[in-house]
């Protein structure tokens, strides 16, 4: 039997250029991977909801950051997530080497509070895929795996990644395409 082939701590980009496909120029991060299917949260995409918003809603204080919520999926869209770079935060999913993940309502009080001592994004929503559909996918060419260090989601605005990644990769990772139609979403 082949090695399963796995896609944890690694991005994915929509190569289809089907503009009316849900997952048309996104770019995810794989917190997930394995026999039982793939969760991911797209991370170049935004909503027009600021941070602060939540925070009012939770009572918090709600410190002013201009930072804008990630679209980051179509499962899930009511609940917040957090993608942050604290291994020490045991309610979290933890990619050894790479990002964290969580839904602790003590940690978004904590980063609403302006005490949260790393680095975070926020997302509604998260990126599922059942066991082997991710695969197949990936296997038809939907989706191009990059490998580039994670942390880059912090330091850049989320409009901007793909040109900031293209250039770490050294090609430009939105003029590859599929041009086969396989996936429905």
């Amino acid at each position: 039997m082949a090695e399963e082939i796995y896609f944890v701590n690694k991005f994915i980009f929509f190569q289809e250029r089907n503009k009316e496909d849900y997952f048309y120029n996104s770019l995810i991060y794989i917190f997930e991977h394995d026999q039982n299917g793939a969760l991911g949260v797209v991370v170049n995409k935004m909503i027009p909801i600021k941070e602060t918003k939540i925070f009012e809603t939770l009572d918090l204080p709600a410190y002013d950051n201009n930072k804008h919520l990630l679209n980051g999926g179509p499962v899930d869209v009511n609940k917040l997530f957090v993608i942050h770079d604290q291994n020490n935060i045991e309610s979290s999913l933890t990619v050894e080497n790479g990002l964290n993940l969580t839904t602790d309502m003590d940690i978004i009080k904590t980063i609403g509070n302006g005490f949260f001592k790393g680095n975070y994004k926020l997302a509604l929503g998260y990126c599922g895929w059942s066991s082997g559909q991710l695969d197949y996918e990936i296997s038809r060419n939907s989706w191009l795996v990059v490998n580039t260090d994670p942390k880059v989601i912090f330091e850049n605005k989320p409009k901007d990644l793909i040109t900031i990644i293209s250039k770490q990769v050294g090609y430009d990772i939105d003029k590859i395409q599929n041009s086969e139609i396989i996936t429905k979403h």
